[in-house]
């Protein structure tokens, strides 16, 4: 085997070694559970609650269930220039003592009405608290809406962000055809 054979080969090996290191972290700790750091009691789990027909899940970028589920559901498809209603079902699935949520839009979107919901006291475990939220996109695009819930449970605080995307009119527009290669004359000598 050759100097660069031997070289070509261990860089090989290395990157297998990285690979597979990066696979094993993947499985990562997990978050911990809300509903597992509450103290034990004689009261059954309450189950996640049935999903509503017409709603969806918001986005979370923890992997562990939250102390509140999000689910929200758009009045109409998002035109420019008109307000649009999101419909939104907050259900807590762990008891809480209050829980507060703060809606933010993203840039080129407006929020109109809605933007919190208040203190919510000792709310009903498994009962949707239902909330509305207008918007007005500016322009064709695909925008956000962030949802901000603070949760206080008998044992622990806990602040939860989630996402509602949201298209309005066409979405992104589509990008230009590239342009034709344009090739330089060569200079003359």
């Amino acid at each position: 085997m050759s100097r660069c054979d031997r070289g070509t080969a261990g860089w090989a090996a290395g990157l297998v070694l990285m690979a597979a290191a990066g696979l094993t972290a993947c499985g990562g700790t997990p978050e911990p559970d809300p509903a597992a750091a509450a103290p034990a009691s004689d009261k059954p789990a309450v189950p996640r609650p049935a999903e509503a027909p017409d709603m969806v899940s918001a986005v979370s970028a923890s992997k562990a269930p939250g102390a509140v589920d999000v689910k929200f559901a758009l009045s109409a498809r998002p035109v420019v220039g008109k307000p649009v209603d999101i419909r939104l079902a907050l259900t807590p699935v762990v008891e809480l003592e209050r829980m507060y949520a703060r809606f933010q839009a993203s840039q080129g979107l407006t929020l109109v009405k809605g933007e919190e919901t208040g203190q919510i006291e000792r709310p009903a475990v498994g009962k949707g608290i239902s909330h509305v939220v207008t918007v007005n996109p500016a322009a064709d695009g695909i925008y956000s809406v962030t949802v901000t819930v603070i949760s206080d449970s008998p044992t622990q605080s806990v602040s939860r962000i989630y996402s509602i995307p949201i298209i309005a009119g066409a979405g992104l527009p589509e990008l230009p055809p590239p342009a034709a290669q344009q090739v330089a004359p060569k200079p003359q000598p």
